[in-house]
């Protein structure tokens, strides 16, 4: 048999310590006696003076505090099926992996900080079920929705922008991905992470907007970088360089809030700027928390039978007992 709060055995202590005050009652009350009158005298006075009575009264009433405190310790015995239901939001993260998200405006990088975002959200979440795109011109599905929380973590310790070949940013290639890894969720569970710069290079919001109405996904944005800005590192042959524009000039790649904020306004989602790691973490999840779960899947679960209720019936049986065998005095041969 197991215990599901073996703790409350301290309880058990107060069984001998009720045995010893019981005889310490009865022994006063022989001394009592003795002090009113002789022996001689007691046995005249209280000619029945059966003391068993006495004592089969303390061992219902320690048999029923024993049977009160192995209830409340919970008794495991046996098993049951339950059927189980697991609730949660079905979320896809969108991790931005066009060149810009190498420079380092933030440390180390504005990838590695979106990633380390994605992989520490990930550990966070119970029921719920992860996907992952990866997106700059174009958007690829890594992993479609699942629970395997493992599988996602090597996905992300993965993601550069040299899987990419084309590059850019389209956030409408984004939305559409999502829409078709989505498929038949509840309108109520769907929300997309996007981690990016916001740079968009496609003209594309407007059409993510309308994808993300029309098939009722939530979207919190995700703004990684600083409106300072700074070069974007390029790796040709060995050696690391810098993006130059058309005219030799280095480019300064910044931060663009106002897509990442409008895409967020337009699904009744949020902007995050994902500044400092745990305030952004802290956010995300609020607005995680605050939409409505739906039931993932059913599944039935045996588990440990708690027997605590027949335990405890075998102890309030013993304590009414105790009540029918109200202790009676007979003096002078009458009952009292």
């Amino acid at each position: 048999m197991d215990w599901a709060q073996p703790e409350n055995s301290i309880w058990l202590l107060a069984i001998p310590v009720f045995i010893g005050l019981s005889i310490y009652v009865y022994r006063w009350r022989e001394r009592v006696k003795l002090s009113f009158a002789d022996s001689k005298l007691i046995q005249k006075i209280f000619p029945s003076n059966d003391q068993s009575r006495y004592w089969i009264k303390v061992g219902l009433i320690a048999a029923g505090l024993f049977f009160a405190i192995i209830a409340l310790m919970d008794p495991l015995y046996g098993e049951e099926e339950i059927k189980v239901q697991r609730e949660g939001v079905d979320i896809i993260y969108a991790l931005d992996l066009s060149n810009s998200m190498n420079t380092a405006d933030v440390a180390p990088s504005r990838i590695e900080r979106a990633k380390k975002i994605i992989s520490e959200s990930v550990n966070r979440l119970g029921g719920d079920r992860v996907g992952l795109i990866v997106f700059a011109a174009d958007a690829y599905s890594i992993s479609p929705l699942t629970n395997d929380y493992s599988a996602i973590q090597s996905y992300i310790a993965s993601a550069s922008p040299d899987l990419i070949s084309q590059q850019g940013t389209s956030f409408s290639n984004v939305l559409q991905k999502a829409v078709e890894m989505f498929g038949n969720t509840p309108s109520t569970g769907k929300l997309l992470v996007i981690l990016s710069d916001g740079e968009d290079n496609e003209n594309s919001v407007s059409k993510a907007e309308k994808l993300a109405k029309d098939n009722r996904i939530h979207i919190v944005s995700l703004g990684i970088g600083t409106t300072a800005g700074g070069p974007i590192p390029m790796h040709i042959g060995g050696f690391q360089e810098y993006k130059l524009d058309k005219y030799g000039e280095t480019v300064i790649s910044k931060l663009e809030e106002s897509s990442l904020k409008s895409l967020a306004k337009s699904a009744n989602g949020t902007y995050i700027l994902a500044n400092q790691t745990e305030e952004t973490l802290k956010q995300l999840h609020t607005y995680l928390n605050s939409l409505e779960k739906n039931v993932q899947d059913t599944a039935m679960s045996r588990d440990k039978k708690h027997v605590f209720q027949w335990i405890l019936a075998i102890s309030l049986l013993l304590i009414f007992i105790d009540t029918l065998t109200t202790e009676h005095k007979v003096f002078n041969n009458k009952k009292g």
